[in-house]
């Protein structure tokens, strides 16, 4: 394959962790939480961002991670609703920002092959991110929605056996099994971007 390809999908990964990691420091920090600023989070650098495990997983994959943002729950006037909130908000995002560059690969399609290349790798990695966020293992935000909707008791028992989730999940991920159950709803956001913006 062009080596051109392999650097616009590296590219697109690191767009759409950086995205998500990004608001999920400013959603935090809006919400109060002073920890993302103090931590120099608060930012679109990359590098910030960057977490060379989860990358190569999602270059491998399409499931993937960036480095997560530490919040403290203990700013938020509501901390369930904060935690909540800060969960979600980041995958809405990235479903936003894969509209976008839908409706810059419609507006420009055909004008130059790897900037459509780019332009579909961003749709593709930001829905990818967003709909591997469910799992609730760590470090997808899944995990903290979990801690909201289960009773204290349920989760911290859900949490003595999450390594042994993790370890599944990652099994069953390299071994492609999680595709069956995944890219059907990955594909199904694409195909729902396309018809919208028809």
């Amino acid at each position: 394959m062009d080596i051109i390809y392999l650097l616009l999908k590296a590219v697109a990964i690191i767009v759409a962790i950086t995205v998500h990691e990004f608001i999920r420091a400013l959603t935090s920090t809006l919400l109060g939480d002073k920890k993302p600023k103090k931590d120099k989070r608060l930012t679109l650098n990359p590098i910030k961002h960057f977490e060379p495990i989860g990358f190569f997983i999602a270059y491998a994959t399409g499931c993937g991670w960036g480095r997560p943002v530490d919040t403290s729950a203990l700013y938020y006037k509501n901390r369930k609703a904060g935690i909540l909130i800060t969960a979600i908000v980041p995958s809405v995002i990235n479903i936003v920002t894969a509209v976008i560059f839908a409706v810059a690969y419609k507006m420009l399609f055909g004008f130059n092959i790897y900037l459509n290349t780019f332009f579909y790798y961003a749709i593709y990695h930001n829905i990818a991110l967003a709909v591997y966020n469910i799992m609730p293992v760590s470090p997808m935000d899944g995990q903290k929605v979990l801690s909201c909707v289960l009773k204290p008791n349920n989760y911290f028992k859900y949490l003595q056996y999450e390594k042994i989730v993790q370890i599944i999940f990652l099994l069953l991920l390299f071994m492609g099994y999680t595709d069956m159950v995944f890219d059907p709803i990955i594909n199904g956001i694409m195909t729902l971007i396309d018809i919208i913006l028809l």
